[in-house]
């Protein structure tokens, strides 16, 4: 069998397009401000609007982690080149949601990337979005 010698030109090109496309990151988020360890940190990653900050259903990302010494560190692996926010909370009494008062303000801490803060509500998308282009690092400071 005879193989063109242009598609063996063209082969590599395709396989490092190929290759670019399934390319992926790590976004690491630095989580500080927490006034204990007890409970647990949440944080949702979006990569859209819809849904952000208070829908995790919505999400494109879940995860939790502990909380050592005023602090948690959660990284997100495979994560594809695009525009993404973060929404964290402190769990602090642990009973798997974020606790809010009579007017549906947030009792227990929260943040999002940019350290973005909503002005009457939550952070809009546009304020907490940014870029991953490239491996990361999103440092945010939980508010109470």
């Amino acid at each position: 069998m005879k193989v063109n010698p242009i598609i063996l030109l063209l082969l590599p090109a395709f396989l490092l397009a190929t290759d670019a496309k399934a390319q992926s990151y790590t976004i690491k988020v630095n989580i500080t401000g927490l006034r204990s360890s007890k409970g647990t940190l949440y944080l949702s990653l979006y990569n859209s609007a819809e849904g952000y900050p208070q829908k995790a259903s919505a999400a494109y990302r879940l995860s939790s982690a502990p909380i050592t010494q005023g602090q948690s560190t959660i990284l997100l692996d495979g994560i594809p080149a695009g525009t993404y926010a973060i929404a964290c909370y402190h769990d602090e009494n642990g009973n798997g949601k974020l606790d809010t008062n009579f007017f549906g303000v947030p009792a227990e801490g929260t943040g999002a990337s940019n350290n973005a803060r909503g002005s009457l509500g939550p952070p809009k998308f546009r304020d907490a979005r940014f870029e991953v282009r490239s491996d990361t690092t999103q440092n945010i400071k939980i508010v109470y």
